[in-house]
């Protein structure tokens, strides 16, 4: 497949999710954000249809790789909004720390259970 069509492929499924998710929050009047519903859309799709996933990641290939261009609105937000953050600067670090530890057992919790099922206990000694 030509590479011009798989970056269009995998545009179309980027954007065919993010536009289901905001219409199915805002059609069925979701509690979640409908960029978070279109996320996990997304993430099924890369679960469920394993051609999803080399489209998707030769569309977004360019984007990630000047990531740090998307951050630029963060930090000027730190600076626009610089008494509050430092008015309630220990909290924001007690709950960056903790919702980071907490983030990062839980992801690595689940990431355990999908290998195990993926490397069961008596394959690994083949090894």
């Amino acid at each position: 497949m030509n590479k011009a069509v798989k970056w269009l492929l995998g545009w179309a499924m980027v954007l065919f999710c993010y536009y289901s998710g905001v219409f199915l929050s805002a059609h069925f009047d979701l509690v979640l954000p409908g960029t978070l519903i279109g996320l996990f859309l997304l993430l099924g799709a890369l679960f469920t249809f394993h051609i999803v996933e080399p489209l998707v990641s030769t569309a977004v290939a360019p984007l990630l790789k000047h990531m740090s261009v998307l951050f630029v609105p963060a930090v000027l937000g730190v600076s626009v909004y610089w008494p509050d953050i430092q008015r309630h600067g220990i909290a924001i670090v007690v709950a960056v720390v903790m919702f980071t530890a907490f983030s990062l057992g839980v992801t690595a919790k689940i990431a355990s259970k999908l290998m195990r099922h993926r490397h069961p206990q008596g394959e690994r000694g083949n090894q």
